[in-house]
């Protein structure tokens, strides 16, 4: 009689069965596939039983347990089923029914395309090229796999139970294209899965955060592909996770006359720029608050009388939190655990929710007002137009390129700072590039907004002479920003030359083309000569690594001298003969060829073994090394080798005529090594 019956197969399913379980509490825990049972470790307040069942054996299970409660914790898309239980639980009145209602909130998806249904996604997808990644799971599979044409382009990733996989070979797909793996996806797995196999639309569901619908757009974007989205069913009313676990142990306690289960209720809210930023919600939560949490600057504004922890870290509060637990009389204890600005910009919020999420809390997250929107508030900017970055916490050497890029890039560029001597250096840098005619900037702190507030307009060397501390925010403009172009294009004067061989302006454009380089990447630039293919590359993004492996030193200063002119810290010169010097670098993405040393094979034989799919060009100017690429390509089968021979001819003056001077023609062999 005191049981509950859960439907799960979800992630709220689970998590509702474990926390009963901690509350000593006993569910049947119903799942349709073995794998359900899998993913839950053995409880003796869980009872756990697999396989589907209609209307009729629903029936037959409520009337021999006589639950306390029923609970539809079922994937928002199972209507089906949703539609089984309503009908079974309309002659059990007295039973209390509670249906999970996963979180609706819209993720935003810009450029992907919506379907009511799977049937519509595939019309839809007839009409595109490439690779499919199909992230919908097992059920529509046989949906998407009736027309061959759209067969042949599927990945699938699927739960790995025998269920997924019989529906996956029955249906005609091969195990080239089926990844059977149990998620949760983080957003770089999804970004490894969807440039591997070279996805060019990843197809998935109205999942919302428990399903892992972020990561995949972040992903999916990132990675080049379009986005299909289906459209989540209209379901019927429910209650969020929270409420219902509370409820339900509630009940149980009023039923058996046991004292009640105490919890936890964490709040994370945004603290804004001060308790005179405080949203309404954020102030109820502190005025219903019995602990709170946050840095001691915080605290001393909160006029409350409940007790105060001066704790911002996971593995200070988590510890406080099982002592409080113990302690507290209440069946509710209310918690709040402050963070400056907003929770969701740059904030410790994050690493918290993952912790306490970890431990089993069920955390509530509230925004705040941040750095960023007071600024602009103050100054009269938008800044939906801005870039943003951040400095506090972050090496140097990371933020730097990113800095570069963005202030010589954008009208804007927005920096959260750690203090003073962050602007120091960014001031050095403003003034260098000044100096080289990439800008002219004015930049505009706010100084402990809200508080002891001071908004200050300053130039490089204002940037550089600043000495007051504080916490700072700055909207760097820049009046001379360039058109930020995303294709390689420097001219050959440009590079600091000597003796050292260089590849020219329109071979290197044309084959940095075919290497095709994405945010992120990984490249190696072997033969790096003078450096002109590494620097181009560098230049696109800060988020490229490029490695210029070169065996020469006189080339190697040549390199380090460019990367130094164009202020580069995403480009390391790598002195040595590949494949040797490459033994101790990441494993690349992207790898252009300029020289080999002869050492073409064991080249190939070196990015064979980093066992991933890697995007090659080569350069060939004799017909010794173009023989020896052609042989290769054979010898290892690669099926997407592209040769082309260039021919670059350019206009010379001889007097008041120009005639054209013909350069040394250039092989462009560009393929892909690995799976």
């Amino acid at each position: 009689m005191n049981k509950i019956i859960i439907f799960g197969g979800t992630t709220e399913g689970k998590e509702l069965a474990i926390d009963l379980a901690k509350a000593q509490i006993p569910s049947i825990y119903l799942v349709a596939t073995d794998y359900g049972k899998m993913v839950i470790d053995d409880d003796p307040f869980i009872d756990v039983r697999i396989g589907r069942l209609d209307r009729w054996q629903m029936k037959e299970l409520f009337e021999r347990e006589m639950p306390l409660a029923i609970v539809d914790s079922t994937h928002p898309y199972a209507e089906l089923v949703k539609k089984e239980i309503d009908d079974a639980r309309k002659d059990f009145h007295d039973i209390r029914f509670f249906r999970v209602h996963r979180s609706n909130e819209k993720i935003a998806a810009p450029g992907a395309r919506f379907f009511e249904s799977a049937r519509d996604c595939v019309k839809a997808l007839l009409e595109t090229r490439g690779t499919v990644f199909l992230t919908t799971g097992s059920k529509d599979i046989p949906e998407f796999c009736r027309e061959k044409s759209l067969l042949e382009r599927l990945v699938v990733r699927v739960i790995p139970n025998s269920e997924s996989l019989k529906i996956c070979y029955d249906n005609g797909l091969l195990g080239k294209q089926i990844i059977a793996m149990q998620g949760p996806f983080s957003y770089d797995m999804n970004l490894t899965f969807f440039k591997n196999y070279d996805a060019k639309v990843v197809v998935l569901k109205e999942s919302g955060k428990a399903g892992g619908e972020l990561e995949r757009i972040q992903a999916a974007r990132d990675a080049g592909a379009q986005i299909f989205i289906i459209k989540r069913p209209v379901e019927n009313a429910g209650e969020d996770y929270e409420r219902v676990r509370e409820k339900i142990i509630s009940l149980f306690g009023q039923n058996t006359g046991k004292e009640r289960v105490k919890s936890l209720q964490v709040t994370l809210a945004g603290f804004g720029m001060g308790k005179e930023t405080l949203t309404l919600e954020v102030q109820k939560a502190l005025d219903e608050a019995d602990y709170i949490f946050g840095a001691g600057r915080m605290l001393e504004g909160i006029d409350s009388d409940c007790p105060k922890y001066p704790y911002y870290l996971a593995s200070d509060i988590i510890p406080a939190l099982k002592k409080i637990k113990e302690e507290n009389e209440k069946e509710t204890i209310k918690v709040v655990v402050l963070f400056s600005g907003d929770t969701g910009f740059y904030s410790g919020a994050g690493k918290l929710l993952e912790a306490l999420e970890n431990e089993g809390y069920s955390p509530i997250v509230l925004p705040g007002i941040s750095s960023v929107s007071a600024l602009c508030a103050r100054i009269g900017e938008n800044w939906q137009d801005k870039a943003i970055i951040s400095t506090h916490g972050v090496d140097e050497q990371k933020w730097t390129g990113e800095l570069i890029a963005s202030v010589t890039g954008y009208a804007g560029t927005i920096v959260i700072t750690s203090g003073v001597k962050d602007i120091n250096r960014i001031g050095k840098l403003l003034k260098k590039l000044e100096d080289n005619k990439k800008g002219k900037f004015t930049v505009y702190a706010g100084c402990n907004i809200y508080g002891d507030e001071k908004i200050c307009v300053l130039d490089a060397a204002g940037c550089m002479e600043l000495k007051e501390e504080g916490l700072y925010t700055l909207m760097i403009k820049n009046e001379q920003k360039a058109e930020k172009k995303l294709l390689p294009g420097l001219k050959d004067e440009e590079f600091i030359r000597d003796k050292v061989p260089m590849t020219k302006e329109e071979i290197r454009t044309l084959s940095i083309c075919k290497l095709k380089p994405c945010d992120g990447d990984v490249i190696y630039d072997i033969g790096g000569g003078t450096g002109s293919v590494s620097v181009e590359c560098a230049r696109l993004s800060p988020k490229i690594k490029v490695y210029s492996v070169e065996k020469k030193k006189e080339a190697c200063d040549l390199i380090r001298k460019n990367a130094d002119k164009f202020m580069l810290l995403n480009l390391e010169v790598v002195e040595g003969v590949a494949p040797g010097a490459l033994d101790n670098l990441p494993a690349p993405d992207k790898v252009f060829i300029g020289g080999s040393s002869g050492n073409l094979k064991s080249i190939f034989e070196r990015l064979r073994s980093f066992e991933k799919k890697i995007r090659v060009v080569a350069n060939a100017v004799t017909i010794e090394t173009i023989s020896a690429l052609n042989e290769l390509i054979k010898d290892y089968e690669i099926k997407d080798a592209d040769i082309a021979l260039v021919q670059v001819s350019k206009a010379k003056s001889l007097g008041q005529y120009s005639l054209m001077e013909a350069e040394n023609p250039v092989y462009i062999v560009s393929f892909t090594i690995g799976h």
